[in-house]
């Protein structure tokens, strides 16, 4: 049988924390309900061992019957049955309190004397008894004081149930007490769990450091991996963009040395090289572009989409401006996504440079927050895309080659963006426009 693990460190702590403090409890239960016992028995037996001096400084062994002087037995042991009882035994001769009527004790070894011990007394009733062995006068005196305990153990029971009642009290007290210092104790936890989700969702950059010393490793730890991501995202853009500035004038240079020799040259290989110049200055632009969209941002930021989005559809404006941009955002004022701010630039630039690219004169682009998550949909009205090709453009892993006819720029790149936060794309033609449509679910 597997032991009980709970997951929650709040759990584990509340079951230890009970068990300790129920184990607790338990002890001191029996320490307080034995204390009375014996401290009540013992004075009861202080008390019994004096009678037994007094009783057998009254005893005349030498007597014939041997006798008790009655001035030396206090007048309860006259009364029959009144909880008080002794016992003498003096050279075979016995005698009795009247409180004892027909009762008597069991005679008991030597070896046994002093000392006390529990016995029923007369009606039933349980005494404590103090039995002695004195020699007096040269005869050997066995005497045996006791005292009924029903009043005491009556007493002492309900003590008992009123402690119970008492520890029962203190006992859920401390419980709710202890849940409260184990919730106050892990305070600090809640607060980094709230601080990472909110470093996901781009609201802060790094994790507040001001925590309990057990937690510093570990909120450090997270900074630096997050710095140094961020260092390495930003190195990348950085590189990228600056390969594709680089390039640009080598493929000017190619551009220009190919157009004085393109006399001198097969018309085929002349426009082989030629559309090959014009492909990678396609790149090389499209790089730029991209570098300049993603500016200085430091990644994790998160993407406003009702603030991100006209500024991302005013800058196609300007790159096509013979192309009508329109857009609807149908969401809650201050929506964002949960996403990487550059990685949906890039998502959204890609769809809007394919569809700017190849519509007759209008985009169109709706974000709407639903349920499951952000949809998002961009259409034109260009050709569009034959229905046998749709498969293909949503087929995983495909990359269409970017020279070819159709919708293909930079999908492999949306593609990979969507996947990587877990949502799907889906290719149709627009009902609206009559060009391709593209539809994205982001959770």
């Amino acid at each position: 049988m597997k032991r009980l693990k709970p997951r929650h460190i709040q759990t584990r702590l509340t079951l230890w924390l009970l068990a300790s403090v129920l184990a607790l409890v338990a002890l001191f239960w029996l320490v307080t309900a034995r204390a009375p016992v014996v401290l009540t028995e013992n004075y009861v037996v202080d008390r019994l061992a004096h009678d037994a001096e007094v009783l057998i400084l009254g005893v005349d062994p030498t007597a014939n019957p041997p006798r008790l002087d009655p001035a030396y037995a206090n007048p309860i042991y006259e009364r029959p049955y009144s909880g008080h009882y002794y016992q003498l035994d003096v050279g075979g001769t016995t005698l009795r309190s009247r409180s004892l009527w027909d009762f008597h004790f069991e005679p008991r070894t030597p070896e046994s004397f002093p000392g006390t011990y529990h016995a029923p007394g007369p009606a039933d009733q349980p005494l404590l008894v103090y039995a002695e062995r004195i020699r007096k006068d040269g005869k050997w005196i066995e005497v045996h004081v006791a005292e009924d305990l029903s009043a005491l153990e009556e007493r002492i029971e309900t003590f008992r149930w009123r402690f119970a009642a008492v520890t029962l009290f203190l006992l859920l007290i401390m419980l709710a007490a202890q849940r409260l210092i184990v919730r106050a104790s892990l305070r600090p936890l809640d607060r980094v769990r709230r601080d990472c989700r909110r470093l996901e969702a781009g609201e802060i950059e790094r994790l507040d450091e001001h925590v309990p010393p057990e937690l510093q490793p570990m909120v450090g730890e997270i900074n630096h991996l997050q710095d140094a991501m961020q260092r390495r995202l930003s190195r990348s853009r950085k590189a990228l963009g600056n390969l594709a500035h680089a390039l640009k004038t080598p493929i000017t240079l190619i551009d220009q040395v190919l157009q004085r020799s393109r006399d001198d040259l097969p018309p085929e290989t002349a426009e082989r090289l030629a559309e090959g110049v014009t492909r990678m200055r396609k790149i090389t632009d499209r790089e730029l572009r991209h570098a300049r969209m993603a500016g200085e941002a430091r990644g994790g930021q998160r993407f406003e989409v009702d603030q991100e989005l006209p500024r991302l559809l005013g800058m196609f404006r300007h790159l096509h401006p013979d192309k009508t941009f329109s857009h609807r955002v149908d969401c809650p004022d201050g929506a964002f996504l949960r996403a990487d701010r550059e990685d949906m630039y890039e998502l959204l630039g890609n769809l809007l440079d394919n569809a700017a690219k190849w519509a007759e004169s209008r985009i169109r682009v709706e974000a709407h927050r639903g349920e499951d998550g952000w949809h998002l949909e961009i259409a034109d009205d260009g050709p569009g895309v034959p229905e046998g090709s749709l498969g293909e453009l949503a087929h995983r892993g495909a990359r269409l080659d970017e020279s070819r006819d159709g919708h293909g720029l930079g999908l492999a790149i949306v593609r990979e963006i969507v996947e990587l936060y877990g949502g799907s794309l889906t290719f149709s033609r627009s009902e609206a426009l009559g060009g391709l449509r593209v539809e994205v679910r982001l959770p």
